[in-house]
């Protein structure tokens, strides 16, 4: 299983420029991708939602490629004719006005297009190559949600063995609960028979009791507890993405723990069920940020 964090970068250098891609990841309940791109690339928006869409599953992803500074990628150029244009009407202008010296070169740089810049489109080479520098950080960043998400493992089987232990004490407190009602009911039954002046027939006093008991047996649902914590573990020992799986067996776990608190009947089930509900907020907290 995978954390939904990560972060990945690779860093890729064309005949004109150099760029730093970075791919980032966050929890989010679905899969939300958000592509930043210089506006001469957003041709590759379409390519580089596909890639991550291949890779992810899960996360609000976001792939943001930045031109990193270089001269090289302009190309700049010197109008020799313009400068000599400018040179000569300055030189004249300046006779007329009495002013003397010409003009130097830092004067005709700054006029207009004495000095031009050019820029270099990408080719559809360089295309790919930026491509294949957005799947080495996709890469990057799943790795590093699988390392993350190796750590929240070991978390989630320690919050799945208290449970489960926490289960076993519900299972042996819910037989003794029936076992102690029972007596209740029947040592009740047969004080009200017998203030009444009445014979209680063994069949119907068992037929009471039986029915009482049933009304707060919580065997049922702490057996699907138990099933529903063996499914849970076993996604902790799959790759495939099992969060939402996972915060399915949670709801399904609070609704059979919430019935077990209410059909309780003792003091020690209801701290039991109490106790297996707050170890699950823990476990719903990891969930939360599991691929």
């Amino acid at each position: 299983m995978r954390s939904m964090t990560g972060f990945g970068s690779a860093k890729v250098a064309t005949a004109h420029a150099g760029f730093r891609i970075e791919a980032s990841s966050v929890n989010k309940r679905g899969l939300e991708i958000i592509v930043y791109l210089p506006g001469d690339l957003a041709r590759l928006e379409r390519e580089i939602r596909e890639e991550v869409a291949g890779q992810i599953a899960r996360g609000k992803v976001t792939v943001a490629v930045q031109a990193e500074s270089a001269p090289s990628r302009n190309g700049r150029s010197l109008d020799l004719a313009k400068a000599a244009l400018y040179a000569s009407q300055l030189r004249a202008a300046g006779k007329k006005l009495g002013v003397q010296g010409g003009p130097t070169w830092s004067d005709l740089l700054g006029l207009p297009g004495v000095v031009s810049t050019q820029s270099h489109a990408l080719t559809p080479k360089e295309d790919r190559k930026i491509l294949a520098g957005v799947r080495v950080a996709l890469t990057k960043m799943v790795a590093s949600r699988e390392r993350e998400g190796s750590h929240m493992v070991r978390s989630l089987k320690q919050h799945l063995g208290r449970m489960e232990s926490v289960r076993t004490k519900m299972g042996k407190a819910a037989a003794a609960m029936r076992k102690a009602q029972g007596e209740r009911l029947r040592g009740r039954l047969q004080e009200l028979a017998n203030e009444a002046g009445v014979e209680l027939e063994p069949e119907r006093l068992f037929k009471e009791v039986a029915s009482a008991a049933d009304r707060g047996d919580v065997t049922e649902e702490i057996g699907r507890i138990r099933a529903h914590l063996r499914e849970a573990g076993g996604l902790t020992g799959k790759q495939a993405p099992g969060g939402r799986t996972l915060e399915f067996l949670i709801q399904e776990l609070m609704r059979e723990a919430n019935t077990v608190g209410s059909k309780s009947g003792e003091m020690e089930l209801t701290r039991l069920a109490i106790e297996f509900k707050s170890e699950l907020e823990k476990l719903r907290e990891q969930a939360a940020n599991l691929e």
